[in-house]
């Protein structure tokens, strides 16, 4: 899905809860194909599952629970994350914008976050991890 030349943050945060969607219904290839992706993390549809079922690990979790995303309206509480700051001139490179939104967990809202960046139209999908 790519974004206007030059997007609203409200635009940059749609896709990133259209993404949230995919995941809370399961659909990884989905969510996967709804951005682009850095490099080195490597990121595919198994890796997506597996780094949100273990808690921003690609091992399991290790008391042994997988979480899962929660559709966002159904989470319990607030994103501890959901901002979208403009790199103006500040990195040198293409990014227009990072982005970083926090994922509704097992019914919760987490401090497990997706990192992004905005190249031009596409949204980049750098990393999920807690802050």
């Amino acid at each position: 899905m790519h974004l206007p030349a030059t997007p609203s943050d409200t635009q940059i945060l749609d896709i990133i809860d259209a993404w949230i969607s995919d995941l809370a219904r399961g659909d990884y290839a989905c969510a996967h194909a709804r951005t682009a992706h850095d490099a080195y993390y490597g990121w595919t549809p198994a890796l997506l599952r597996a780094v949100i079922e273990g808690y921003g690990s690609p091992e399991p979790y290790a008391d042994g629970t997988a979480y899962r995303v929660t559709p966002a309206a159904q989470a319990s509480g607030a994103p501890h994350e959901r901002c979208v700051e403009r790199l103006a001139g500040q990195d040198g490179g293409a990014a227009l914008a990072e982005a970083r939104h926090s994922l509704p967990l097992n019914g919760v809202w987490s401090d497990l976050t997706a990192t992004f960046r905005v190249e031009g139209a596409t949204l980049v999908l750098q990393e999920i991890h807690v802050f």
